[in-house]
Order: C-alpha cells, then sequence, then structure tokens
C-alpha cells in the first residue's frame, strides 16, 4: 500500500497544473477575503480565515480531485485492467487515498505558514488541528470515492462534483459562520462534515467532530464498495420513432 501511495504522488506530481488549481484558489480566496471582509479587523479572523481556507483546499483536493481522477481512470479502462492484475482494486484506491491526505497536509502547512507571514494568524496546535485535517481528509475521499460511482462518465464529473460540494462549501462555515444560517439551513449544516472540520481546526475538543467524521467515512466507504464498478456507464440508446409510410392509391 506504501509503494502504491507513493507512485500516485508521483502522479500527482507529473501532472502539477491541476495541483496549482486545488491548491491556488484558496490562496486566492484568502487573499481577497483579507483584504475585502468587513470583519478583518476583528481580533482572531485571519485565524478562522486560514482553517476556512485549509478546509476549502482538503475538500478540493481529497473530493474533487480524487473523484475526477477515479473517474478518468474508470473511463480510460484504468480500473477494469487492474481486475485483471494480482494488485487488488482497493490496494490501489488506497493508495490513491493516502496520496491525497498526503497532498492535503501538505497544503494545508503552507496555507497556515502563509496565514502566519502575511497576516499574523496564529498557528494552530493540539491534537484536534491534526484530527481534523487527518480525519477529514479521510472522510472526503471516501465521499469522493461514493459520488465517483454515481458519476456516470467523465464528461459528467465537472459538473456533478461542482454542483454536489459548492452548496455544502456555502453551509458548512467556510465563508459564513454557521450560526448565522436560518434553522433549517443551521441543522443541514450540522451533518456536514466540512463543519465538523472546520469546528476541529479552530480548537475544538468536542468528540462529537471526531464521531461525526468516522460515520461519515464507514458510511461512505460502504456506499463505495456497494457501487463500485470498473466501466463507465453505456449511454442509453435512443430509439428514433417509426415513420408510417403513406398507403398508396
Amino acid at each position: 500500500m506504501t509503494s502504491q501511495a507513493l507512485y500516485q504522488l508521483r502522479l500527482f506530481l507529473r501532472s502539477p497544473r491541476a495541483l496549482l488549481g486545488a491548491a491556488a484558489t484558496p490562496l486566492v480566496l484568502m487573499v481577497l477575503l483579507a483584504s475585502i471582509s468587513d470583519h478583518r479587523t476583528e481580533a482572531g479572523y485571519h485565524d478562522r480565515l486560514a482553517a476556512s481556507m485549509a478546509t476549502l483546499g482538503l475538500s478540493s483536493m481529497c473530493y474533487t480531485t480524487l473523484a475526477a481522477s477515479v473517474v478518468a481512470s474508470r473511463d480510460a479502462g484504468v480500473l477494469k485492467r487492474l481486475m485483471a492484475t494480482p494488485l487488488p482494486i482497493w490496494t490501489h484506491l488506497a493508495g490513491r487515498v493516502l496520496a491525497a491526505i498526503a497532498l492535503t497536509l501538505v497544503q494545508s502547512i503552507i496555507f497556515y505558514a502563509f496565514a502566519a507571514f502575511a497576516y499574523g494568524a496564529a498557528v494552530p496546535g493540539g491534537w484536534s488541528v491534526w484530527a481534523g485535517l487527518g480525519l477529514g481528509s479521510l472522510a472526503l475521499c471516501a465521499a469522493g470515492l461514493a459520488v465517483a460511482q454515481a458519476i456516470p462518465r467523465g464528461d459528467a464529473a465537472a459538473t456533478l462534483l461542482s454542483t454536489t460540494m459548492l452548496p455544502v462549501i456555502l453551509i458548512s462555515g467556510v465563508f459564513f459562520p454557521v450560526d448565522e444560517l436560518p434553522g433549517w439551513v443551521g441543522r443541514i449544516a450540522e451533518a456536514s462534515p466540512l463543519t465538523h472540520v472546520g469546528a476541529l481546526l479552530t480548537g475544538s475538543t468536542s468528540f462529537t467532530h471526531v464521531w461525526w467524521l468516522l460515520g461519515w467515512t464507514a458510511g461512505c466507504f460502504v456506499l463505495a464498495r456497494w457501487r463500485f464498478r470498473v466501466e463507465p456507464a453505456q449511454p442509453r440508446s435512443r430509439r428514433r420513432p417509426a415513420v408510417l409510410g403513406r398507403s398508396g392509391a
């Protein structure tokens, strides 16, 4: 499994544009929000901003990038060919998950270092931050694998992944505090894995967040295993309506 993770890391590094795209967006948003937000002068704002951008980067790397790469491999026939090799398919996928988690940890360290250098944000410490990064990455990887099974083909990946992730990001405290959301939206946000990741990254020591992330991880892995397939969905056949011939006189 370690060798698979190292191999997947090398593959990621061979396509730096995908990595830069996943890492650049949170950094750009951090600079913009730190410059234009009405709350930028409040105490602790930049600390919370760094945690929010780390949460956003985590979701981008572990959910969007991982799921899109699995769908692309499935469309290219890579997963199907792996079934004919001695390598178990789940060892291959575990290597992808470990590689995504490793890149997320490095990315988060870069975010916090930039926030500390540019804005004087306090670098967090304690077990809750590492639990948020580790368990959050694992939960989002599991969710990415599960959603990848619902994507029929690669041409639908970008649309479905952005459609499923953007609403979750908006209600999970990444851009707005959860306690400012309306009642029913707030109740939905309490079940979001990103809400619990953000809470741990801002220093919460409640084990409730840990149990939520473990539950998301287990449920999504079970769903991914149940619905797993190595071939893209076949397009539905469209039958042309029969044209009735005119009867001759």
